[in-house]
């Protein structure tokens, strides 16, 4: 399965978080700053963007306190994307418009 590149905009449009991290040495080879961009599902589950590569995975931990990583599944394109936020959220939860997501 080949992934398909999922733009910063939409990810963002879809509840992703950006927490950023000072790294002068990361800075100075990659022109910006390190940053994890993840969505949390479940206490185990969340999804993970890189921002250099623009492709997402969903994360399973074996141990939420050790951070352990069980799996990891490959998200092929937004649809899958959307299909995965869908199947762990609460619908009447949701406050974004998958309307406003190309």
């Amino acid at each position: 399965m080949e992934q398909e590149k999922i733009n910063y905009d939409n990810i963002m449009a879809l509840g992703f978080t950006e927490e950023v991290n000072s790294d002068s040495v990361y800075e100075d080879e990659h022109g910006y700053s390190y940053c994890i961009i993840t969505k949390q599902l479940t206490k185990k589950i969340y999804l993970d963007w890189q921002k250099d590569t623009k492709l997402c995975k969903m994360v399973r931990l074996s141990k939420p306190k050790t951070g352990d990583i069980g799996a990891e599944l490959p998200i092929k394109n937004i649809e899958h994307l959307k299909e995965m936020i869908n199947f762990f959220s609460d619908k009447k939860e949701q406050t974004f418009d998958y309307g406003t997501v190309a």
